[in-house]
């Protein structure tokens, strides 16, 4: 177990993580899971991490935050990050169609457009999902020229953007995409433009048998109990798709990587962001799917990442970029549950989280003199100071949510941080005196009402 130095300043964080922990271990003794690895991202670092049970059960190899598992469809965001990564270069573009790059590739829906880099990225082609053997079934996996001549003889099976369907195909085209665009196979590319930037040592594109630190895959519990040992595969052709092995301190770092703000080695912010929103809408308007990662809504946080599902191994990588969060969950064993550690792990430990960013929140004193109520013929709005911000409240309008006004470097100005706008500003207008007059959002006043 690791647990960061703020957990002696936050009694309560402390003692969430505590609660996380003790329930952690429990569920492990009642799934009867083989092992469970743990780690908690606040800020681009490790806050708290535990292994739990067996890295592998015959020879009492214990799990450790340095153990590695396989994480299969978490491969899909490294192989996304790729494809952003050479559209940020000017390598290619998301629109461009899949065929521009794949020459060999001409599969199309009848009467309908090209499929593109983009449909491909949002599972929106009209692909199948998988290999038309039983890959995941007898766990052998096509090399990529018979990948190549079984991808030609299959059809879409709607037109580009008329729905989600997730595909494994898909993604391995992309790793296609990526040796035809960048001149290197898919797991050097990966390594040396995304993986060695982020100092992810031990991560693997291509893990290997003999690797010392792989935790063992079982099976799902038999009816007496048991669980078999599952033979290790590589995924080949679909390498692209759910291929890696990392661990939870590797993890931590790419965990940091997303939840940043600012230019990276590895992606522009502007990548970032636009992998992080919604590109396909799910049924329900509850989420949908980004770029290379799935989106839903937890109470009122947005939530982004991706699980993976390998023979032997569930996994689930999760961040709440709002708060700078991150959740990393592995487990050696089919019928595990990493989504429910991560929706526990969540409740517990967002609302903690959150109180943090609000102590951080440092009211000005100078902010009281813009403190009162303000009017003009269209709103009544009230300008108040909670929670370490500077806030403009609608009166008329009282269940939205306030508006919080950020300090910019000009006098009186403040940045309008408001879900849907456009992110101009507002300024306080003042008279000779010095005593505000009016409020100026973006081009229109409202006037200063006296007590």
């Amino acid at each position: 177990m690791l647990a960061h130095p703020l957990l002696a300043e936050q009694p309560d964080l402390a003692t969430a993580i505590n609660i996380l922990d003790d329930w952690a271990a429990h569920q492990r003794q009642r799934w009867r899971q083989p092992g469970l690895a743990i780690g908690v991202v606040y800020d681009g670092e490790l806050l708290w991490g535990a292994g739990y049970g067996w890295a592998d059960i015959e020879k009492e190899r214990p799990v450790t935050l340095d153990t590695r598992f396989r994480i299969a469809s978490i491969t899909k965001t490294f192989t996304a990050t790729a494809i952003l990564q050479l559209r940020d270069a000017g390598a290619l573009r998301l629109d461009d169609a899949v065929s521009d790059h794949l020459s060999w590739f001409d599969l199309r829906y009848q009467d309908a457009p090209a499929i593109t880099i983009r449909n491909l990225l949002t599972h929106s082609s009209g692909l199948p999902r998988d290999s038309s053997n039983p890959m995941w079934t007898e766990c052998a996996a096509p090399d990529w020229d018979s990948f190549v001549a079984d991808t030609q003889k299959r059809a879409p099976t709607r037109p580009p953007y008329a729905a989600f369907a997730y595909s494994n195909l898909g993604y391995s085209l992309l790793g296609g995409v990526i040796e035809s665009v960048s001149g290197q196979s898919w797991a050097d590319y990966l390594q040396e433009h995304v993986l060695d930037p982020l100092d992810m040592r031990e991560t693997r594109p291509i893990p290997s048998a003999d690797d010392p630190l792989l935790a063992t895959g079982y099976t799902r519990e038999r009816a007496d109990g048991r669980r078999d040992a599952l033979p290790f595969w590589l995924m080949k052709g679909f390498e692209a798709s759910a291929n890696f092995a990392s661990s939870v301190n590797d993890l931590v770092k790419y965990a940091a990587f997303h939840l940043v703000s600012h230019e990276s080695a590895v992606l522009s912010c502007y990548s970032l962001l636009d992998m992080h929103r919604i590109h396909f809408m799910g049924d329900g308007w509850e989420g949908g799917y980004g770029l290379g990662v799935g989106l839903y809504r937890m109470n009122d946080r947005v939530i982004s990442g991706h699980g993976g599902g390998y023979p032997g191994y569930l996994t689930l990588f999760s961040l709440c970029r709002e708060l700078k969060a991150g959740l990393i969950v592995l487990t050696n064993a089919l019928g595990s549950d990493p989504h429910e550690v991560v929706s526990q792990a969540f409740k517990l430990l967002l609302p903690e989280l959150a109180k943090l960013q609000e102590a951080a929140a440092d009211a000005q004193p100078e902010w009281a003199r813009y403190v009162g109520n303000y009017e003009s013929e269209w709103a009544r709005q009230k300008v108040v100071i909670r929670a370490g911000q500077l806030q403009v409240i609608s009166l008329d309008w009282l269940d939205e949510a306030p508006t919080v006004l950020e300090p910019t470097d000009s006098p009186h100005t403040f940045r309008l941080k408001q879900r849907g706008q456009s992110n101009e500003t507002l300024r306080f207008e003042l008279d000779e005196a010095g005593a505000v007059i009016r409020m100026w959002e973006r081009n229109e006043y409202s006037l200063r009402l006296r007590d």
